[in-house]
This record gives C-alpha cells, structure tokens and sequence, in this order.
C-alpha cells in the first residue's frame, strides 16, 4: 500500500489537500473484505502522499455510484466480474483505479496495477489511463512498465 499511495503523488498535476479515496471491495467476499480492510489500516499509516492526505471509504462493487466525487480508487482483487462496470465508472469521472490485479490492468480496465514481492512491479494502462483522462509525469513513466 505504501507504493500504491505514492503513486497518487505522480499524476500530473498532483493532487494537494485533501484527497478522497475509495476502496472498492465486495461486501460478503471474506478475501475481498480482508483486503479492504488491510487498505484502510495501511493508508491509516501513510496517509501523506506528497501534499496530499488521503480520506479513504469503502465503496460496494455493488454500488460504483458512491465513487462520485473521489480522485482514487484502491480496487481489491478478485472483482474480475466487475471491471467493465468499475472502468466505465472511472472513465466517467476521471478517477484513478490501482489494483494488485494486473489482469484488469493489462485489459485496460485499471489504470495502475502493482504487484509486491521480490521486486515490486508497477503496471500502466496507456488506454486506461487515457480513457480516465490520468496523466503522470516523465519520471513516474520511465519507472514502469506501460501497457
């Protein structure tokens, strides 16, 4: 999580003040809602992101609506069913959508994946990304993997 909110201090321009953030989760999905949960505690902790502080609140896959009015959108995994509805809500309102599902990312319905291990890998969604009306600067670009 750390990673996935420094991202937000990449896009061009970068967001100052407060920042909301959704974190959109299944209700009843015991792996989802873990996710979640650990997104929140997470972002609790570094909740600065260059001049930003992030607000976060969870958000229902169920009910994309209460997205309105967010910059981010902290997707857990195993919402493959939904992504088409997730990035059509994106799009819609330019919001940022990171995952740790690279899947959605590389079918350009996520604008950012990022995945932890060894080595932590960040994956962008040119199309994504354009559809959301996200840019990010040079430096950010030229650390990633672009899609």
């Amino acid at each position: 999580m750390p990673v996935a909110a420094r991202v937000l201090s990449f896009v061009q321009p970068p967001p100052s003040g407060v920042v909301p953030v959704a974190i959109v989760y299944q209700p009843g999905n015991n792996e989802s809602e873990a996710e979640a949960s650990a997104m929140e505690r997470s972002l609790a902790r570094s909740a600065v992101s260059g001049r930003a502080l992030i607000r976060t609140r969870r958000v229902a896959v169920s009910n994309l609506a209460q997205m309105s009015g967010t910059r981010a959108a902290f997707v857990t995994s195993g919402l493959r069913s939904y992504q088409n509805d997730l990035a059509e809500t994106a799009s819609e309102q330019a919001i940022l959508t990171i995952t740790s599902d690279t899947g959605c990312v590389v079918a350009g319905r996520c604008v950012v994946g990022i995945t932890e291990g060894a080595k932590t890998q960040i994956v962008v969604s040119k199309e994504a990304a354009r559809r959301s009306r996200i840019r990010f600067g040079s430096a950010f670009l030229m650390l990633v993997k672009e899609v």
